[in-house]
């Protein structure tokens, strides 16, 4: 098992932690569902992925949330697929919670890690992201875009991705 696999499962026992202590203290977190587009350097440079993430609203400028991203790089055709899970936690800082268009602040450490096809563990390792967002009120939901330039720290280098993420909030 390489170190970065190693420093993964550690960050989600962590947050299986953080998750439990917020439960714990009666919260009720707030669902959303997305998609996402991913560019990046990789070799396999552009994907479509489906976004899960539960938020615990901790007061009303800071929520913490936890979100699992699944990335599929298909454009390449079945036999070129790579698919990968990227699980992540972050701290979620709303800049101006009145407003019906909240523009919010999201920072993170995650992982990488592949599922399949030509996707090999050369390519897992540790995240860490930062990225703006935008969350549009509506009656009982609320929709989101943000964008969330992402590091992560491979065997061999440094990768880049800027995920754009849209979705609905419960």
């Amino acid at each position: 098992m390489h170190l970065s696999s190693v420093r993964i499962y550690i960050l989600l026992f962590l947050l299986l932690g953080v998750v439990s202590d917020l439960e714990a203290q009666s919260l009720q977190p707030r669902l959303g569902f997305g998609l996402s587009i991913v560019g990046g350097t990789t070799e396999k440079a552009v994907g479509l992925g489906i976004d899960v993430r539960g938020a615990w609203v901790i007061n009303q400028d800071l929520s913490v949330g936890v979100s699992a991203n699944f990335v599929n790089h298909v454009l390449d055709g079945r036999e070129g697929a790579a698919y990968f899970f990227h699980p992540n936690a972050a701290a979620i800082i709303t800049l101006n919670s009145a407003d019906a268009r909240s523009p919010y602040l999201i920072l993170g450490l995650g992982g990488n890690i592949p599922l399949g096809g030509t996707a090999n563990s050369d390519e897992s390792g540790p995240s860490i992201h930062a990225g703006l967002g935008w969350a549009f009120a509506l009656q009982s939901t609320s929709l989101y875009l943000e964008i969330t330039p992402i590091m992560t720290v491979v065997q061999s280098a440094v990768e880049f991705q800027l995920p754009v993420r849209f979705g609905v909030i419960l």
